[in-house]
């Protein structure tokens, strides 16, 4: 269980992290402090970063995909994937587990016994070798749930 919470530690901290680098953004991320001081670099960026912070606007716009903060869950899931692959690997294999019950939840998918089973079915698609990399793997699953129809209207982060 203390794995699980710190993968999903992890995962929350890399989305933000990739979060606040949205395209609009400067250094300081997104937030209230990038849509009033823009994404010119130098020291307007310390007055966008403690905008951000004095006021709790990045974080809320993370969560909320507002104020700049736009990225859809693709990088939630390419981090999840990329800290848990293993024991993913395995749960997909397997057609249920706890990583693949935190997927589910990072793509927001709705039927999750229905992207188990299409993940499971797929396993070869998305595995393509023994040392795939995440990023293919993230690539693999989110281009299977693009092209179900079913699939893509119950999962909706970052596709």
């Amino acid at each position: 269980m203390k794995k699980n919470l710190l993968s999903l530690v992890l995962v929350a901290a890399a989305f933000i992290a990739s979060s606040a680098q949205a395209a609009n953004t400067g250094m300081a991320g997104c937030g209230l402090g990038s849509m009033a001081f823009g994404n010119d670099n130098g020291k307007v960026q310390i007055l966008a970063a403690t905008t951000n912070g004095t006021f709790g606007s990045q974080t809320f716009g993370i969560t909320s995909g507002t104020s700049n903060c736009l990225d859809g869950g693709a990088s939630a899931s390419a981090m999840y994937i990329a800290v848990n692959q293993e024991s993913l690997k395995k749960d997909i294999a397997r057609g249920e587990g706890e990583t693949l019950n935190g997927l589910s939840q990072v793509l927001n998918c709705k039927d999750t016994a229905k992207l188990n089973n299409t993940l499971q079915t797929h396993y070869s698609s998305i595995f393509t070798s023994n040392n795939v990399k995440s990023e293919e793997v993230n690539a693999n699953i989110h281009a299977l749930i693009q092209s179900n129809k079913d699939l893509n209207s119950a999962c909706t982060a970052g596709l």
